[in-house]
């Protein structure tokens, strides 16, 4: 009796800590999912400030080509690949939670884990299919896979783009080896917004003690190649905190 006992203490502590670890991941991809972003036409917008405007632009001769060739070649677009390793890692959870024979499967871990956490996968392989980074002479961005813009930012509002000159940090979390979202820090947001959301904490005479810069902040599901991200951060000179 006593060696059953300590058996089912020990698969108890064994849920328990899985629970946990699940727990901290859908913390952090709700994180990222508060700033996600509702696409609108914009293409107009876009035009203005990169060559991204021009990728779906007909093939057909027009009076203005040549000139607009000229604009993209003066002006190289770089386009961030997506990546589906966090929408097929949060799928693959889902699974495990909600397929019959898993050791994790209940009626409850079902409902409560596996279902939303499918649903999440699903949401996260549109996000990647459909968004693009990208990085231009003086910008990074966030626009359409269609190169349009996404329009103004849901949270703060202003268009999703940044200068590079604006930047006071950039990470990824949890880690570099294990990215689940991508966050970064800006000064180009009016600060009557830097307070929003996460800003608030981020911004708090704690954190300036601590040594954190002032500034909006902004965090991203990592659907892109976060290696890719990090060096073009790198290249175009954004200031990070050490």
């Amino acid at each position: 009796r006593i060696e059953k006992l300590l058996t089912s203490k020990m698969t108890q502590s064994s849920q328990q800590s899985t629970m946990n670890r699940i727990g901290a991941f859908l913390f952090l991809l709700v994180c990222g999912a508060a700033h996600a972003f509702t696409p609108t036409s914009s293409l107009a917008q876009l035009s203005s400030r990169s060559a991204g405007s021009f990728i779906n632009e007909p093939l057909s001769p027009s009076p203005t080509s040549c000139s607009r060739t000229k604009h993209l070649a003066a002006v190289p677009l770089e386009v961030i690949d997506p990546s589906y390793n966090l929408a097929l890692g949060s799928l693959a959870l889902g699974a495990a939670f909600g397929v019959p024979g898993s050791p994790l499967k209940s009626k409850l871990s079902s409902f409560l884990v596996g279902i939303p956490l499918t649903l999440f996968g699903l949401f996260l392989a549109f996000q990647t299919t459909t968004l693009r980074f990208t990085f231009d002479d003086d910008n990074f961005s966030l626009v359409r896979s269609s190169g349009e813009s996404l329009g103004e930012n849901v949270v703060v509002g202003g268009e999703n783009v940044w200068a590079y000159n604006s930047f006071v940090n950039y990470d990824l979390f949890p880690s570099r080896s294990f990215p689940i979202l991508v966050y970064f820090k800006e000064t180009q947001t009016p600060e009557e917004q830097w307070n929003v959301g996460p800003g608030e904490q981020a911004n708090s005479e704690e954190a300036i003690a601590k040594g954190a810069v002032p500034g909006q902040v902004h965090f991203f599901p990592a659907i892109a190649n976060t290696e890719d991200l990090i060096n073009g951060f790198e290249k175009h000179g954004c200031a990070k905190l050490e």
